[in-house]
């Protein structure tokens, strides 16, 4: 039942993400020239794989399980890709991003939220 508690709150964390994303995409692209600067990027990483960590450990005590698994997956995928990249080809990644229009990251934090709203429904 804990578990169940911190997954809905990630869930309506990751929700509250997407809503600043959505109305304010300079938000995201600060967030991003902040992780550019030397090794930062790695605490994404971290972050990712501790979320990966929490989501795989609750996933059974959820009311779908396999959602919040596959949610957890997502999370590992991102800090492996994160962590096989390297500091420096992850700034080259952040710089493209930074390139992008504010309706691409009002996009992306549109599926942010989806994701968010699925995680605490699952849970």
């Amino acid at each position: 039942m804990e578990m169940q508690i911190v997954i809905k709150s990630l869930g309506i964390i990751l929700a509250l993400i997407a809503i600043v994303y959505m109305l304010r995409p300079d938000t995201a692209k600060k967030l991003m020239i902040f992780l550019q600067k030397g090794k930062r990027v790695y605490i994404d990483g971290i972050i990712n794989l501790s979320l990966a960590g929490v989501f795989f450990a609750g996933a059974n005590q959820c009311r779908h399980p396999w959602v919040i698994f596959v949610c957890g997956v997502v999370f590992l995928v991102e800090a492996m890709m994160i962590f096989g990249l390297g500091s420096k080809k992850a700034s080259v990644v952040l710089d493209w991003g930074l390139e992008q229009p504010d309706e691409l990251y009002r996009f992306i934090g549109l599926l942010i939220g989806m994701m968010g709203v699925i995680i605490v429904f699952s849970a």
